[in-house]
Formats: C-alpha cells, structure tokens, sequence
C-alpha cells in the first residue's frame, strides 16, 4: 500500500520585512535606560532657582556639574539630551541670580 504524498502545511501570508519565520512571539525592542543625570540635573535646577536666595548658588555649581555628566552621557547612550540642556539652563539661571542678589546686597550695604 503507497503513501499518499503531503505538502507541509504552508502560512497563509508571507512574512513581513525583517521577521523571518519562525515560532514563538516576535522579539521587542528593549526600551533606552533613563539617563538619571540628566533627571537630576532638572531637579536641581527647578530647587536651586526655587531657593536661589539661600543655596541657590551652591545647588546650580552641583546640578551645573551633574548637567553636563547628563550631557557627555546622552552623547554615548542617545537619551536624555533635552532634559540635560534644560537643567543646564535652569541652573546657570540660579547661578546667575544668586550672583545678581549678592551684587544688589553689596551695593545696598554701602
């Protein structure tokens, strides 16, 4: 008695570009890790304007500091650029506000 011949069953539709076939789920990109210094960089801007007329000079050279690792980072991983140019900006904004209190005080004394 012979054997009746059989096709492999085939897929209904043809893969999409770059799937392939295979079985199973298709893979997920894996989303970027947060860049922290950037994150921080912000906070530390939006405190260091927030209390400029206290630590508002010593919190900007911190987040001024913490900006730009933030900066050389996205420079190699591609995330949180914006965010580290912003807390660039808010702390030099702090510096320079507590720079401009410390010259009205001196000028008010005299």
């Amino acid at each position: 008695m012979a054997v009746p011949h059989q096709q492999a069953p085939q897929q209904p539709y043809p893969p999409q570009p770059g799937q392939g076939y295979g079985y199973g789920h298709p893979q997920q990109p894996h989303p970027a890790p947060p860049n922290s210094y950037a994150t921080a960089s912000v906070v530390l801007g939006f405190l260091a304007v927030l209390f400029s007329c206290v630590y508002g000079g010593f919190l900007g050279l911190i987040g001024l500091g913490v900006g730009i690792a933030g900066l050389n980072r996205s420079a190699a991983t591609g995330v949180g650029r914006n965010a580290s140019i912003g807390g660039v900006a808010l702390n030099t904004l702090a510096l320079l506000i507590t720079i401009a209190m410390v010259v009205l005080l001196a000028t008010v004394s005299k």
